[in-house]
This record gives C-alpha cells, sequence and structure tokens, in this order.
C-alpha cells in the first residue's frame, strides 16, 4: 500500500504541473495533436499506467491480467521517451541548427523495433511461465538500453547544438536541456542498478515543465517572425552588458534589408515576412558562431553587437552575412534576390551611450545603401 499511496502522490503533483501545461499548449496552438501535447500525455499515461499496474499486481484481481497493464505501461514508457526526444529535437531544428535535417524519421526507427519487442517479450512470458523470469529480464534490459539511447543521442544533439549556431538567449536553453539528460542518465543507471527498474514518468514530467517555462521565456525575450531576440531583449541585453557594468568595447552594426519595399509591393507582405525570416535565420546563424547579440529592432531593421576590438573581425562578419544569404538563396524558391546594407560603429570601452552609437550606425548603414543605389544606377546607364 506505501508504495500505490507514493505513486499515487506522484501522480497528482504531475497532474498539476501537466494539464495546465497541456490546456495552455492547445490553447496556443490552437491543435489537439502536436508533439508537445503527445509528449505531454504520454508521461501522463507513463504515471497513471505505472499506478494501474502496481494496484492491480498487488490486489490480485481474478479478471485483470497484469502482463495487459504491464506492456501498456511499457509501450507508454516509450512513447513518452520519444515524444520528449523529438520535442528537443525540434526545438533544436527550430533555434539552433544551420540547416533543416529531412531525416528525423531514421530517430523512430529504434523506438519502433523496441516496440515490437516489447509485444513478443510480453506475449512468450503470458505463454512461458516456466521462462518467465528470463523473458521479464529481457524485457526490462531492452527497454532500459533503448531509453538510454534516447537520452545519449539528445544530450549529443543538445551538446553539439550549444556548440555552435547559438545566439544570445538560446544558449541558455540548450545547455539546460544537455544538463538535463546528463541528470536523467544518471539517475536512470542509479535507478536500474539499485532497484531493477526504469520508472522515467516523474523525470519526464519534471523536464516537461522545465521545458514549458524556457519556452515561455523565449516567447518573451524573441521576435516571432525572424526569430531573433526582440527589441524588449534588446533593452535588457544593452542595461545587463553595457551600462551596468565596465565592457571592454564592441562593434555595433545596424542591418536593413535592401530593396524591403519593393518585395512588398512587387510579391506582397506574406513574401516580404519570408525575407526577414531568412535574414532573421541568417543573422541568428552568424551571431552563433561569432558569439555576438543580434535582434530585430522593427520593420526591415537588425542591430548586431560583438564584443570585439578588432573591426576586420567586424568586416569578416558582414561579408559572411551576404555569403549565406547567397547560400540560403541558392536554396530556396524565391524569385527575388534578398540582400542587405549593414553600417557600423565601435563603442568604446566603458561608454554607455550605446543607443546614440546604434543612431549612428544606421546612418553609416543609410550611407551605404546610398552607395549601392549609385553603382546600380552607374551600372545602368
Amino acid at each position: 500500500m506505501g508504495i500505490l499511496a507514493g505513486k499515487l502522490w506522484l501522480l497528482l503533483f504531475s497532474t498539476l504541473m501537466l494539464m495546465p501545461m497541456l490546456y495552455n499548449n492547445i490553447k496556443t496552438e490552437g491543435r489537439s495533436f502536436g508533439i508537445h501535447a503527445i509528449a505531454i500525455v504520454s508521461v501522463f499515461s507513463t504515471m497513471l499506467l505505472r499506478v494501474i499496474v502496481i494496484g492491480v499486481s498487488g490486489f490480485n484481481f481474478e479478471y485483470l491480467n497484469p502482463y495487459v497493464f504491464v506492456l501498456l505501461w511499457q509501450l507508454s514508457v516509450l512513447l513518452a521517451v520519444v515524444s520528449v526526444f523529438y520535442l528537443v529535437l525540434n526545438e533544436l531544428k527550430e533555434k539552433f541548427l544551420r540547416y533543416s535535417n529531412t531525416n528525423d524519421w531514421r530517430y523512430l526507427v529504434p523506438g519502433l523495433f523496441e516496440a515490437g519487442l516489447l509485444v513478443l517479450f510480453n506475449f512468450h512470458s503470458m505463454l512461458m511461465v516456466d521462462k518467465r523470469e528470463i523473458i521479464d529480464s529481457a524485457t526490462s534490459i531492452s527497454l532500459y538500453f533503448i531509453v538510454n539511447f534516447y537520452v545519449i543521442v539528445g544530450a549529443w544533439l543538445c551538446y553539439k547544438s550549444y556548440l555552435y549556431n547559438l545566439d544570445f538567449d538560446i544558449k541558455y536553453i540548450a545547455r539546460k536541456h544537455f544538463y538535463y539528460y546528463l541528470v536523467l542518465g544518471i539517475a536512470l543507471f542509479g535507478q536500474q542498478m539499485l532497484f531493477n527498474d526504469v520508472e522515467v514518468g516523474f523525470s519526464l514530467a519534471a523536464f516537461l515543465f522545465f521545458n514549458y517555462m524556457t519556452r515561455s521565456r523565449t516567447l518573451i525575450s524573441q521576435d516571432p517572425l525572424s526569430g531573433v531576440n526582440n527589441r524588449v531583449s534588446f533593452s535588457k541585453y544593452i542595461n545587463n552588458v553595457f551600462i551596468n557594468k565596465d565592457h571592454s568595447g564592441a562593434y555595433i552594426v545596424f542591418i536593413d534589408i535592401d530593396h524591403f519595399k519593393q518585395i512588398n509591393d512587387t510579391y506582397g507582405h506574406i513574401e516580404g515576412d519570408e525575407a526577414i525570416s531568412l535574414v532573421g535565420k541568417t543573422l541568428k546563424s552568424i551571431a552563433g558562431e561569432h558569439n555576438a547579440f543580434v535582434a530585430r529592432m522593427g520593420g526591415d531593421e537588425f542591430v548586431l553587437i560583438t564584443q570585439t576590438q578588432d573591426e576586420e573581425t567586424v568586416k569578416s562578419i558582414i561579408q559572411s552575412i551576404s555569403f549565406e544569404l547567397e547560400e540560403r538563396l541558392i536554396f530556396s524558391d524565391k524569385k527575388y534576390e534578398v540582400s542587405v546594407s549593414c553600417g557600423y560603429v565601435y563603442a568604446e570601452p566603458n561608454s554607455r551611450n550605446i543607443k546614440e552609437l546604434v543612431s549612428k550606425a544606421d546612418k553609416q548603414m543609410y550611407k551605404e545603401k546610398l552607395k549601392k543605389k549609385e553603382a546600380s544606377q552607374d551600372a545602368v546607364f
């Protein structure tokens, strides 16, 4: 009874965490079967079925076969681990990775194979009473192995994403996801060694709660169209890094999309939004490579800040932006060109007038835009 009461308490506690998340997720996304919702429901099902398994096994109900519920619980554990893995993978694709991965299905293959094994093992365990302990042990080992497979792969993807193509806010989230996987892996190992069990329900519920909080933080600080930091986050960054403490100097780059009004007028506002999104992804990628901060100031205007005293580094960043934009356009089906004009100024060490310097960088950008315009007119004549 004590074990059952403990599982019921964990189920109640997890329900208080998971159900508000599920409601807010469905309300926000406008659909009931997104990967986030599936992850929440599967984790809740895992904990609920665990309570049922303990109850059926403890009270020996005559017409209820405990192996049926054990199989359902094992399949729910598998679904919960896989869905949480894909939840993290989708976030990595959306926010960290430079280009989208079209081979996501291959991560599903081990899970499907394990599901088949679980059904086969449990079916044989019900039929072969004399070898039941051996089959049950094989079932436990195979489930433990596949759970750790997804933990290790998830940890590697998070760590790789932490190292490459990260912006100011997202670096925090990738690092925290990696730490979660690390702790979960250690906990699973200890659990298996001490208790011969792979109870992961509450750990996954705690992770989903953490994930919900970090997603909320990201939504508050991130511009939804471009994917980079928004103006509010820019103000926080300025206050935390430049105004409220000493700094060693930085370059401020003001960036504007060329011929943006023409794109809007010719191809419509949807394509205009696509152009902003394309530039945002490019800037996020470049900022991650150079440990820089980038934010959308409004419209087609962006600001990038890199804490360096080397002007050549800034020139290299601007050149990289143009090169990557061209590369992304090659793989897109856009009927128009997307380019940017950049202007930059240097913020002296410990200077506090960052917003004034942003205005100066804006003027330098405008001069660069005029040069491009004059050059194109000369080319026509």
